[in-house]
């Protein structure tokens, strides 16, 4: 049994586009997440009631990743933490909060801490503060802490490894960490040395840069974890 659970991103654009998903193509998934960012903000509690009942089977990550974090929309903090309230009552069983641009957001949904993954995307590098960033996420107690980075160097990687497994052993095994782009890739596959929980590849479209497509990633962490 693999230990790093595989999170499948799925980015519609419209309501029409989740009726019309292949459902098979996610069969090796853990978890779905839904990007709701690429959908306007007026259609996606609308598009939820579709999203919801057409991936009931899986266990489904809600994210509306934010142009602050690399994502389609740009959204006021009243509007963001109104979405997230309001998505709840499609019991999602997790949901992205973007912690250091909304930090706010995390107080509004206090009674979902257990579906909670507080996350930090930085597409510029591998800041020298990841791990009293880690650290400051891990303090509200939330069901997981992701960070994606963007190493430059090969030793930014190594860091970015080296910190995973340091947090794990030391916080418990409630982290998600990826390094993006080319250079990182091999944090995508290492979580059983590094303890990262998650690992996110796709289908038809890549929704970070060093994502892996889920034939090779299903190939990769059989190779790799499968005992």
């Amino acid at each position: 049994m693999r230990q790093t659970k595989i999170v499948i991103p799925v980015l519609p654009r419209t309501i029409d586009e989740i009726k019309n998903l292949d459902l098979d193509l996610y069969q090796d998934a853990d978890i779905i997440e839904w990007r709701a960012d690429f959908l306007p903000l007026g259609q996606i509690l609308e598009a939820a009631a579709v999203f919801f009942e057409r991936f009931k089977s899986f266990k489904i990550l809600f994210t509306v990743r934010t142009a602050k974090e690399g994502g389609a929309l740009e959204l006021s903090k009243a509007a963001y933490v109104s979405l997230l309230k309001d998505i709840m009552v499609f019991k999602p069983d997790y949901v992205d909060i973007e912690y250091f641009s909304y930090p706010e957001a995390i107080k509004a949904m206090d009674k979902y801490r257990a579906q909670i993954v507080l996350s930090y995307h930085n597409f510029k590098e591998m800041p020298e503060d990841l791990t009293g960033r880690l650290i400051q996420m891990d303090k509200e107690n939330t069901a997981f802490v992701k960070a994606a980075v963007m190493p430059q160097r090969e030793c930014d990687v190594i860091d970015l490894l080296q910190i995973t497994r340091d947090m794990t052993l030391e916080y418990g095994p409630h982290f998600v960490t990826m390094g993006m782009g080319d250079l990182g890739m091999i944090s995508r596959i290492s979580g059983s040395i590094t303890g990262s929980c998650w690992t996110f590849s796709y289908v038809g479209e890549a929704s970070a840069p060093g994502q892996i497509v889920i034939s090779d990633m299903v190939r990769f962490l059989d190779l790799f974890e499968e005992k």
